[in-house]
Parts: structure tokens; C-alpha cells; sequence
């Protein structure tokens, strides 16, 4: 803020030279590269300012973020924070990568995702789980159980996955007719469907949940691959960033990352936000009055086919 001004000192300026100073600030304030920094960014810079000038040490009896002075100041920083969010960039883009398909495939190439072990075909499962149903929270997840998964067929025979009539309606109030989403298979040797059989298949029949700890001594002939254990809360919430490390990828993705993913892939084919929004459970005030028509099985297996193109790739 300073440089413009080399001659004043920030703890000396009173309130009236300050509120001018940051009316320009908050317009011109750039990252060396010359973009824009991001709106958790400014939102940081303008509280550690105030909480600074406020502190005993400097002891200021205003504050920029509130004082009708600093109103001038105050606009033009919203109306900063206003144009970032319509540039794109944002506190949610900066936390919630979008996962490249790049790296979603360096996850099958380099064995992070795949049915040869236990971790493998749990890491893959839980993956495309929280990118197809978009599964949000890891105790959301930690409750499903093997009866959450239900196999079917369509009109043409081409077989599919979706969550139980209960575990829609446990977990998205209201009418489930229109929670739809279904993992199709895909008919290659990555095919989501195929993976989730298998996982299936070695669970420990004792333990209901669906997400089960690997077991520590582990060989291909046995019949069960995992412990009498659900897998804990923490390290479903790590999951993402545990295959981030493990797979070597551009970045280390959380695991908002996926469901990020899932909506701009849903996005650049021009699935109705509607539907995304349904599908994740989160709606504004707005959006719950808007009439939501359901998706036909087609444009069901569009999204399945959508989001399984980068492992069927491989």
C-alpha cells in the first residue's frame, strides 16, 4: 500500500489519509506475476491490516472494516471481491482444485487405483463413489454400507449402480424420485462397475459398512481382502490426499476436489445445474423453487460416460 507512497508510514496516517489510500489499494493490490489474488486472499490482507492498526502496540481507535469512513474504501473492495468471483477465482477454486484427467489417469498407470490389492480397489471405489454420487462429507461415507449399492439393468441390458431407495432418502430429504445419479458400465478393463463387484465380493462378510480397513497381511487367493473394521473418519477425510501422494500427481488434491470435478465435467456438456444441485444436496433458497425436471435414462448414462472417459483411456 506504500509503495505509491514511499514517505508515509502506515501507523501514522490518520483515518481520512487511510480510507484514500485503501479506496486505491484494494483495486491495484496484484500478485507479482500482475493476476489478481484470490478473495480469501484479500479477505486475509484487509483483516490482518485492521487487526494490526488495532492492536495495543499500534493502538488505533478505528477500523477500516466497519467506520463509515472507510465506506468509499469498503465498496471498492466488494466491488474487487465481485469481479474475482466473475474472473473465476475464488476461495472455492483455490481449496477445491479441479482434479485434471491427466492425473486421474496416472492413478490407474501408476497402480494407485486398480483391483490388484486391497488399498488399490478400496482407493478406486471410494474415488469414483464421491465422483459419480457425489458423496460429500467422510462421515457421509463412513455410514454407507454394502446394501447402499444397488446393481441394475437398463432398457438395453447395459448394466448400472445407484444408491438404495433408503440411502437417497436418508440422506437427500424430499423427493428421492429425482436423485438419479448411476455409474454405467463402460465395458473396460477400468469399468467403475466391474470394480465396485469386486470390492464387494472380498469385504469381510462380518462388517456391514462399505469402506473397510485393508487388511495388513494380504495375498490375491483370499477369499476376504479386509479386516472386520469399518475404515475411520480421518482417514476417509485424508483419502484424497493420500492418492495425491501416492499416484505422484501435478498436486495435492483434497477431497473436494472430486466433487469440484464431477460439477465442471456435468458443466462443459450442459447438464442442468438443477441436476448438480440435486445431486449434491446443497441448494439455495432460490434454487429449491426452481422446477427440476428428471433426467432421462440417456442423458443418466451421458453423465456416467462423462465422468468415466478418463480411466477408460487408460
Amino acid at each position: 500500500m506504500l509503495v505509491r507512497y514511499p514517505n508515509e508510514i502506515l501507523e501514522t496516517l490518520s483515518a481520512e489519509v487511510l480510507a484514500e489510500r485503501l479506496l486505491k489499494f484494494y483495486q491495484e493490490m496484484k500478485q507479482k506475476d500482475g493476476s489478481d489474488y484470490s478473495r480469501a486472499a484479500h479477505k486475509a490482507i484487509r483483516a490482518g491490516i485492521n487487526r494490526y492498526l488495532t492492536s495495543e502496540t499500534i493502538g488505533k481507535k478505528f477500523s477500516i472494516t466497519t467506520d463509515p469512513i472507510f465506506k468509499k474504501a469498503n465498496k471498492s473492495y466488494f466491488a474487487k471481491l465481485i469481479k474475482i468471483r466473475e474472473n473465476g477465482i475464488s476461495n472455492m477454486k483455490d481449496k477445491h482444485a479441479i482434479i485434471q484427467a491427466e492425473d486421474i489417469r496416472k492413478c490407474y498407470e501408476s497402480g494407485v487405483f486398480g483391483g490388484d490389492s486391497p488399498v488399490s480397489l478400496l482407493r478406486v471405489n471410494w474415488f469414483n463413489i464421491n465422483l459419480f454420487l457425489c458423496r460429500r462429507s467422510q462421515r457421509n461415507q463412513r455410514k454407507l454400507t454394502k446394501n447402499s449399492i444397488v446393481f441394475k439393468k437398463d432398457k438395453n441390458q447395459v448394466e448400472y449402480v445407484e444408491l438404495s431407495e433408503e440411502e437417497k432418502t436418508k440422506n437427500h430429504p424430499g423427493s428421492i424420485k429425482d436423485r438419479t445419479a448411476k455409474i454405467f458400465s463402460t465395458g473396460t478393463a477400468n469399468c467403475p462397475v466391474q470394480y465396485l463387484k469386486k470390492l464387494i465380493n472380498v469385504l469381510h462378510p462380518g462388517e456391514e459398512a462399505l469402506f473397510q480397513r485393508p487388511r495388513r497381511f494380504f495375498s490375491p487367493s483370499l477369499e476376504t481382502w479386509y479386516d472386520k473394521a469399518p475404515l475411520g473418519v480421518n482417514s476417509l477425510g485424508n483419502m484424497m490426499k493420500e492418492i495425491s501422494a501416492a499416484a505422484n500427481l501435478s498436486q495435492i488434491y483434497t477431497n473436494d476436489s472430486i466433487k469440484a470435478t464431477s460439477v465442471i465435467l456435468h458443466d462443459g456438456v450442459g447438464i442442468p445445474v438443477q441436476h448438480m444441485m440435486q445431486l449434491s444436496g446443497q441448494r439455495s433458497e432460490t434454487s429449491i423453487k426452481v422446477y427440476c425436471d428428471r433426467q432421462t435414462v440417456q442423458q443418466e448414462r451421458q453423465c456416467s460416460d462423462i465422468l468415466a472417459a478418463p480411466a477408460a483411456t487408460t
